[in-house]
């Protein structure tokens, strides 16, 4: 699903192209979003072409991939602590 948000943003910050050029772009952009999500260091050449909201897209994707899509998640979440609630405790020996 990230994916494909990246990707459609992506592609609406490019201007209207013919089909076959815009099929292109799809592909090049897909891959951006797929290396930068996975923080890999693979680049089409499309990222130097990219506009600013298009850039922070991708670094966005970036941050996500290199925190991880589950600690993201949960830092977003909202946090809720039940009064009632009472945690184990115990000592434990070491040595």
């Amino acid at each position: 699903m990230v994916f494909l948000v990246a990707s459609v943003l992506l592609l609406l910050g490019e201007r209207m192209l013919p089909p076959l050029e815009s099929r292109h772009l799809f592909v090049q952009y897909l891959f951006e979003a797929i290396s930068a999500f996975g923080t890999v260091g693979l680049s089409m050449g499309a990222t130097s072409n990219l506009n600013p909201a298009q850039k922070i897209a991708v670094i966005f994707l970036m941050f996500a991939g290199r925190v991880g899509p589950l600690t993201l998640a949960f830092s977003i979440s909202r946090r809720v602590r039940k009064e009632g609630v009472k945690f184990a405790e115990e000592s434990v020996m070491v040595g």
